[in-house]
């Protein structure tokens, strides 16, 4: 049995009358007779009856008619999706990204690839930077937003997706509330919420450094898993703690958020954001979804960037 009988078997059926379905499949009609005949002897049942003037089909051949029509319809319905597949018209992102740049145009980012692209389901998953990129390497995960200084791999693409100013959140009774700004030095004494130094050992590290290299020792009190929870904790007068500017929609009434100068003018101080995806994935559904967010990243910039986890 082969695809080419059922499809013979389903036009004789439909049309009842073999001179038609030959033409309906553009075949001549023996050719068309005989493969009938081939698949009645493979099945040992007969299918159709036939005399001179008339074709009807037999109970078995109206049931045999109804498996083939079902056969063939998913057969073609798969080739279609296939073929969409290929195209990226439909398909199925997995898709990560750090709890803070909800916050920004990322929303908008989504939002305009599901309208472009309907028929390719995102799935969305929050996480931290280091859980992404394990799970991008392991294929678990089709693209990302990632804290990318804690994220770099040979095997990944990344590009800049958001540059935001980190800002210092500090509590409204606290002395610098009515500041128009804060230094690092602002920071020497200061009991301070940091990001965990397990998720982000490496920038972690690095700003320390800077600390002791300038002389600045601030006492670390907390260690706060992400922004949120960061500006919860300083809320409640705990100690103060460095955000990206984007976290200004969710800051806390009690909260004041100061522009920060890391360097002594000498470069800003910037959360940047990357875009990650496997390198040398040919995905259709991902080309389309990178197509969409890169529509919305930055030229890449040579502003410092802070361990404070993105």
């Amino acid at each position: 049995m082969n695809l080419r009988q059922l499809e013979y078997f389903r036009a004789v059926a439909e049309e009842l009358h073999f001179g038609r379905a030959a033409r309906k499949m553009h075949v001549a009609q023996p050719p068309l007779s005989q493969q009938i005949k081939k698949l009645e002897e493979e099945l040992g049942v007969l299918l159709l009856r036939r005399d001179n003037r008339n074709v009807s089909l037999t109970p078995e051949g109206r049931k045999f008619l109804c498996v083939v029509r079902n056969a063939l319809g998913t057969l073609e319905n798969g080739v279609e999706q296939v073929r969409m597949m290929s195209r990226g018209e439909v398909g199925r992102l997995g898709v990560g990204f750090v709890p803070s740049v909800a916050h920004s145009y990322f929303t908008e980012a989504v939002a305009e690839f599901r309208e472009r692209h309907p028929g390719i389901v995102l799935d969305l998953y929050e996480m931290d930077s280091v859980e992404q990129r394990r799970q991008l390497l392991d294929e678990e995960l089709d693209a990302g937003i990632v804290f990318g200084r804690c994220s770099r791999s040979s095997e990944l693409n990344f590009r800049v997706f958001l540059r935001d100013p980190y800002l210092l959140a500090v509590h409204r009774n606290h002395r610098l509330a009515e500041a128009s700004s804060a230094r690092l030095e602002d920071l020497h004494g200061e009991d301070l919420i940091v990001f965990p130094r397990a998720v982000h050992p490496k920038s972690y590290d690095e700003s320390l450094a800077v600390f002791h290299a300038r002389g600045i020792e601030p006492n670390i009190v907390q260690e706060a898993a992400s922004h949120h929870t960061k500006l919860a904790l300083v809320s409640t007068g705990m100690g103060i703690g460095l955000v990206p500017s984007r976290m200004a929609a969710v800051c806390p009434d009690c909260v004041r958020l100061l522009p920060f100068d890391w360097q002594g003018g000498k470069a800003a101080c910037k959360s940047v954001l990357d875009l990650a995806w496997r390198a040398g994935d040919a995905s259709p559904a991902l080309a389309c979804f990178l197509a969409v967010m890169e529509e919305y990243c930055p030229e890449p910039s040579d502003a410092c960037t802070l361990g404070c986890g993105g």
